[in-house]
């Protein structure tokens, strides 16, 4: 299982993204693809900052995911925060990014595919986990 990282997915909808060629190279290299409700509440705050998209636009990308074979397992919030917690002391990294990799871990990811730099220089702290991060 390859969780999707919120960047992957914005540079991946958007050809005018810098990263989209690295992101599109990541999504049609691995299979197994999901995020978390997480993501998609990530998805929808950037979206909504940052775009003059509707709600409903924003939604159509949402749905989208399932059309680019981006599954979204339900994953329990009460042991996603209390994992978080956990391996927060061992990774030592912004709160939301200990949230999606605590839900990476909740769906049993074994790779985090992500071009977030701290996800990056934490891939030793990450790894330890027994998450592997891509592009390595």
């Amino acid at each position: 299982m390859n969780y999707i990282d919120t960047n992957i997915i914005i540079a991946y909808l958007n050809v005018n993204d810098v990263n989209h060629s690295r992101a599109s190279k990541a999504m049609n290299h691995i299979d197994d693809k999901v995020t978390s409700q997480i993501g998609l509440m990530e998805l929808r705050s950037v979206f909504s900052r940052t775009t003059k998209l509707n709600e409903d636009e924003i939604e159509a990308y949402v749905d989208y995911l399932a059309t680019i074979k981006i599954e979204v397992p339900e994953v329990d919030i009460n042991k996603t925060f209390r994992n978080a917690a956990q391996i927060s002391y061992k990774i030592k990294m912004r709160t939301l990014d200990t949230l999606h990799l605590s839900a990476s871990m909740m769906v049993n990811a074994r790779t985090f595919v992500t071009l977030d730099r701290e996800f990056l220089e934490k891939k030793s702290e990450i790894s330890g986990l027994g998450i592997e991060i891509y592009p390595p």
